[in-house]
């Protein structure tokens, strides 16, 4: 099911604002303005996470910020694209940043301030992440 605008712009999962079109690198995601929260279809995520300078371009906000979203929306978080409920799961390189997938289409929606988060791998997430392995 794709969404009913006639601009064939998304709702936001969140807050239900109509989403604006943002260009990172080489592809286009979608953005809620009044929220901070971004759309990625799938494998836009890893694109704009290796993009230089896009999580400072797009993403404005801080993760986990105080807007109340939760007045806006029915009780469960639902995909723009196909309306079906997104899973809640922690980013494999950085488990403290909870994504949120779609099982479905292959979706994230990330809230403000996390495309950054993940863009800014540290080095003890790096040290961490290497003695995982």
């Amino acid at each position: 099911m794709t969404t009913t605008n006639p601009d064939d712009r998304l709702r936001c999962p969140k807050d239900a604002s109509l989403m604006s079109k943002v260009s990172v690198g080489n592809v286009v995601v979608d953005h809620c303005a009044r929220c901070g929260a971004m759309w990625f279809d799938p494998y836009e995520l890893e694109v704009a996470v290796r993009t230089k300078g896009a999580a400072q371009d797009i993403d404005h906000g801080a993760a986990k910020h105080q807007y109340q979203w939760n007045v806006y929306r029915a009780s469960e978080l639902l995909c723009p694209r196909d309306h079906s409920p997104l899973v809640t799961v922690p980013d494999s390189r950085q488990a403290h940043v909870q994504i949120e997938l779609c099982r479905q289409c292959g979706g994230v929606l990330l809230d403000a301030g996390e495309l950054r988060d993940l863009s800014e791998f540290t080095l003890s997430e790096r040290l961490k992440a290497f003695l995982k392995r």
